[in-house]
């Protein structure tokens, strides 16, 4: 059976394949197991394997990832429909996307997998993922205070691979710089940032909240360099602060201190649950109250919505093009602020005679 994976939770959506592939190896020794990647393949690695039963195999399993990042016209699409028309048996195909709507997913692909093979993996709730990672690190061998999650929680985009990859990384640094450590406090995770600080969403965002156009585009190429998938982080990441700094400016301007304000500073997720997320860290204020210096409350809320917009446009990129896009966003968010140019191409000036 085909199925489809949506929706943000990495974690959940790597354990499910997981087990599948587990299922596969256990019931057909000899499988062979493919992983693709859209942007990467026009749909030709794809067909190559399950365009026909193979010589050295009985089964076939192709995991085709990041397909919002497929393009319109690489043919893909159209290799994925001709698969699941062929009806063959000894094969199968799982598309994981982080689309949090199946209607993003092409029609002619929808009609042919069923709606129960259509699974929706949806992010935890605060108090859940605070659980999770304390129970992550006592697993280690550790335990760890309420800040110290706080600062991981701040750390990571809203995923449990993210946190997983990251509370790996702790423990390893932790046993070899720290032996005999157990306790993890705050103070640990922002050493360990220091030693190891690389540019993400975070640091993108400071750039672009002290209108530094160069360096915001010198981090977002790093990003791109280094990380894989980095971009697409960093672009949420980026969303995520500039709702908090609506919230925390309109708070400041309503009489609140700086503090409170970023005590109380909130925003609605995006995602179907719908819930509240806030709270801005006391070492990022500065961060924040020069972002106000910067943007006012309605450059803010024009380059959210410019944001919104420019949603699908960089989940479709394609490894190739995100660079290009991501740079074109960030120079409409530092210099025009969210407002999109409109280029003028006949001006009055021009005086056209035939």
């Amino acid at each position: 059976m085909s199925y489809i994976l949506l929706g943000p939770e990495e974690g959940d959506k790597n354990e499910w394949i997981r087990k599948k592939k587990a299922q596969v190896a256990k019931e057909h020794p000899d499988a062979e197991i493919c992983t693709f990647f859209a942007g990467d393949d026009n749909g030709a690695a794809l067909t190559a394997l399950l365009g026909q039963s193979s010589l050295f195999s009985s089964y076939r399993l192709a995991i085709l990832k990041m397909f919002e990042n497929r393009g319109r016209t690489d043919g893909l699409v159209d290799a994925i429909v001709s698969f699941l028309k062929s009806g063959q048996q000894d094969a199968d195909l799982i598309i994981v996307t982080s689309e949090k709507s199946d209607a993003r997913i092409p029609e002619s692909i929808r009609k042919l997998i069923p709606k129960e093979n259509r699974i929706f993996f949806w992010e935890m709730f605060e108090n859940k993922k605070r659980d999770w990672i304390a129970r992550a690190f006592r697993d280690e061998g550790f335990t760890i205070g309420q800040d110290a999650i706080e600062e991981i929680l701040f750390s990571v985009e809203n995923n449990t691979q993210e946190m997983k990859n990251l509370v790996s990384s702790l423990t390893l640094y932790f046993r070899a710089a720290m032996p005999g450590k157990k306790d993890v406090t705050s103070a640990d995770i922002s050493e360990y940032a220091i030693r190891t600080r690389t540019e993400d969403g975070s640091t993108l965002f400071q750039a672009i909240a002290e209108g530094d156009l160069p360096h915001a585009l010198q981090i977002m190429k790093t990003i791109s360099e280094t990380d894989s998938g980095g971009l697409q982080r960093a672009f949420a990441a980026v969303g995520t602060r500039f709702r908090l700094l609506e919230s925390y400016i309109s708070l400041v301007q309503g009489g609140e201190s700086a503090q409170d304000a970023a005590a109380k500073a909130s925003y609605l997720s995006p995602y179907p649950e719908s819930f509240s997320q806030s709270g801005i860290r006391k070492k990022e204020i500065p961060v924040f109250s020069r972002a106000m210096s910067v943007y006012s409350l309605e450059d803010v809320r024009a380059i959210i919505r410019y944001l919104g917009r420019m949603d699908t446009a960089m989940k479709g990129a394609g490894t190739e093009m995100e660079e290009l896009v991501f740079s074109d966003i960030i120079y409409t968010m530092a210099v025009f602020r969210g407002r999109e140019p409109k280029l003028d191409l006949m001006p009055p000036s021009v005086d056209i005679r035939i």
